[in-house]
């Protein structure tokens, strides 16, 4: 695995926006508008270049595989990156709802430090050869040497059990007053 940089972002957007097109809650982040495919990919530009700021941004060696995670302790979003977001991705209206969701969805993580996975995937045609199960047993490894649980959301019934195998516990399932899906909390804590 490798620390991803800037100039691997058109390869994780490659690599992730087929794989979430048709993801409840990223779609439920997106307008919904003839630009939305657009729309997923400038996502998960957005979510990347926070995650390599961070050093949190990791392919395989082969990079077809993408893992985007962020660290609860760490710098966040900039204001540039969140006007980015509102413009290119959620539409301003949209936006302050994504606020009120992501606050309620905070609500239900840890105050100590941990790690958030945001986005793993793999090439669409690889899918099913264990890779995305080696980046996240290696996403794993550097979380249990630095003794930080991970915490994720999924709205996709298909990674329930992806997630389960894994080592992850489902603590949390809820529909959230804006979504018309449910979302699943995982954690996995250090051993």
């Amino acid at each position: 695995m490798i620390t991803a940089t800037s100039q691997d972002i058109p390869t994780i957007i490659k690599i992730l926006a087929p794989a979430f097109v048709n993801n409840r809650s990223v779609n439920r982040c997106v307008k919904q508008d003839g630009k939305r495919l657009q729309r997923i990919e400038n996502q998960i530009a957005y979510v990347s270049r926070i995650s390599i700021r961070n050093q949190q941004a990791f392919l395989n060696s082969d990079k077809t595989g993408a893992v985007l995670c962020s660290q609860s302790n760490r710098k966040k979003a900039s204001i540039w990156d969140d006007l980015f977001y509102v413009f290119k991705v959620s539409g301003l209206r949209m936006g302050f709802q994504l606020m009120k969701r992501e606050k309620l969805i905070k609500q239900f993580h840890p105050q100590i430090p941990y790690c958030h996975l945001w986005f793993i995937g793999v090439d669409a045609s690889l899918q099913g050869q264990g890779i995305g199960s080696k980046l996240l047993a290696e996403i794993m490894g550097l979380c249990n040497k630095q003794k930080l649980p991970i915490y994720l959301e999924t709205s996709t019934l298909a990674n329930l059990h992806f997630y389960n195998r894994s080592g992850f516990e489902l603590y949390k399932q809820i529909k959230l007053p804006m979504d018309d899906f449910d979302l699943y909390f995982f954690r996995w804590m250090p051993v």
